[in-house]
């Protein structure tokens, strides 16, 4: 009896992570594909703008007072609580000046002058971090009301959820199984693969899967649930947590005297030996040429990652901007546990602070997991195959979907790539076109596999079909802005080059998988050196 009991269950169990994993197996490959290029995002945003095709500059070698005092010339900018974000925080090379209250403004460090910001006319970068976590799908409030407003984002939510389902259910398979994969079948052969990559992976995959489902499901859902615990008082999260996260500073009250402040390098120089450990990336001037001004540094301590330097904990130095003594010193470690689990939450998932190392190692992983995934999808129509007259295989629809999702995605993306610099900056609607031809663009892909006959052949002429695109794009952008690497490298301008070099590296991979792929699959047994295995339609 316990004997057919532990079958049942071990039956079940496979039933279970085979129906969850092809049911969430193809938008988990969306947010990991995806998610690779919003782990660069960074480097992509300085690389999409022609604006940011400077050098990165030295945070205490700007002359910041001429940007300050073009900034107190604007008549429609407030002269208060001025914040400077500096050169170098999340890839970006100019200086962003901003209010909460106007649009920011970007400075050349070097010149002072301002620069030409692309503004809503280059949105490549984010783009693709959007397709990460499902904004696309979301719908427009104005017509379809709030109802379906975070539809996409909750989407991908609760398909993190069911991927955690998959992971856990494999582990229990893996457990209670035990796998021996010494088969020769594609079957088996492909079970292994999915295994062995799995197991490899797992603990970082179940993080960062596990902190995505929580932005996108408990930040989503957090306004009704504010609403029901304090029973319709409050109608946001904000107003409950935000008092913990962000204790309400009093604002200084200005002596209307004009004075002379001590420069702004100098202060960070100050700062600098004060808090040496610390990355200053925020600056904020308070009641700047007031004899009451202070000047408030925020950044990432690198010595403690995952605490702080995301968006709730940031260590700050506050000093007084006549003289630079300091004021007050808020380090890494002198908020509460609550503070530290939810910054925590955010650095795994966003990588705050991080370096280009830690960057590529993450992406090699999740690279690892979109690989994973499809050997799963391989394993599951596998099973599904038929024959017909002892001679023809068929492969279920789902086939043809999967390599238009999975294999599709490659020439779609690289399109957009292209079109980043053959689009016209100046173009109307210049977005829109070039998200539109990505998205027509996929759905040719799609036609094209339900079109072909032969899958191995769709798959190849996809393969070598993105990878020629991410090829072009790296020769189209140096083109058209009629600059070479070595300029770019001389120009202290490695972020931009690197993502050519990953772009042009990505696209070779890419040509030679597409001519090393099997065009049959008989072919493909030997390819994979695994044995043929014979079924009955």
């Amino acid at each position: 009896m316990k004997e057919k009991t532990s079958h049942q269950f071990k039956q079940r169990l496979i039933r279970i992570h085979a129906a969850a994993g092809i049911t969430f197996s193809l938008l988990m490959y969306i947010a990991l594909f995806f998610g690779i290029f919003a782990i660069y995002l960074p480097y992509i945003q300085a690389w999409e703008k022609p604006s940011r095709h400077i050098q990165l500059a030295d945070i205490t070698k700007i002359n910041y007072e001429n940007v300050v005092d073009q900034i107190l010339q604007e008549p429609s900018f407030p002269k208060n609580n001025i914040l400077l974000t500096l050169p170098g925080v999340m890839g970006d090379p100019a200086l962003k000046v901003s209010h909460r209250f106007v649009k920011p403004i970007y400075f050349d460090p070097f010149s002072g002058e301002k620069l030409k910001d692309e503004g809503t006319q280059s949105h490549l970068a984010s783009f693709l971090n959007e397709m990460h976590y499902g904004k696309p799908l979301d719908f427009s409030e104005e017509y379809f009301g709030k109802t379906l407003k975070y539809f996409g984002r909750l989407l991908f939510g609760f398909m993190s959820i069911g991927v955690m389902l998959v992971v856990i259910s494999g582990l229990m398979m893996i457990i209670y199984l035990k796998y021996r994969n010494t088969g020769k079948t594609p079957k088996s052969y492909f079970s292994k693969m999915h295994i062995k990559i799995f197991t490899w992976i797992f603990p970082v995959f179940f993080i960062i899967t596990l902190s995505g489902a929580f932005m996108n499901i408990s930040l989503i859902s957090s306004a009704p649930m504010a609403d029901m615990l304090t029973k319709g008082e409050q109608k946001t999260i904000d107003s409950i947590i935000g008092p913990a996260l962000f204790p309400r500073v009093e604002p200084i009250k200005p002596f209307n005297e004009n004075v002379a402040m001590t420069p702004i390098n100098e202060l960070i120089k100050k700062a600098k030996n004060i808090a040496p450990d610390i990355d200053f990336q925020q600056i904020t001037l308070i009641n700047w040429k007031d004899k009451s001004a202070r000047i408030e540094l925020k950044g990432y301590n690198p010595y403690y990652p995952f605490l702080n330097g995301g968006v709730f904990n940031k260590p700050k130095v506050v000093l007084n901007g006549l003289d630079g003594s300091l004021i007050s010193y808020s380090k890494v470690m002198d908020r509460s546990w609550s503070v530290y689990v939810a910054e925590a939450i955010f650095f795994l998932h966003f990588l705050f602070g991080v370096d280009i190392f830690t960057r590529t190692l993450t992406a090699l992983l999740m690279a690892a997991g979109a690989v994973a995934v499809g050997f799963g999808v391989l394993l599951w129509l596998e099973k599904q195959t038929r024959v017909f007259n002892k001679k023809v295989e068929f492969y279920h629809w789902m086939g043809r979907l999967s390599l238009a999702v999975i294999i599709g995605s490659l020439p779609a993306t690289a399109l957009m790539f292209n079109l980043q610099w053959l689009l016209p900056f100046d173009l109307v609607d210049r977005v829109h076109w070039q998200q539109g031809l990505f998205y027509n663009a996929w759905l040719a892909t799609m036609f094209w596999s339900f079109f072909r006959i032969n899958s191995y052949i769709a798959a190849k002429e996809l393969l070598a079909l993105g990878g020629v695109l991410f090829v072009a794009s790296t020769f189209i952008h140096l083109g058209v802005l009629k600059i070479t690497p070595l300029y770019l490298i001389q120009n202290g301008m490695g972020n931009i080059i690197s993502v050519d070099i990953a772009l042009f590296i990505f696209g070779v991979v890419l040509i030679y998988i597409a001519k090393k792929l099997p065009s049959n699959r008989d072919k493909a047994h030997n390819f994979w050196k695994i044995k043929k295995e014979i079924k009955n339609g």
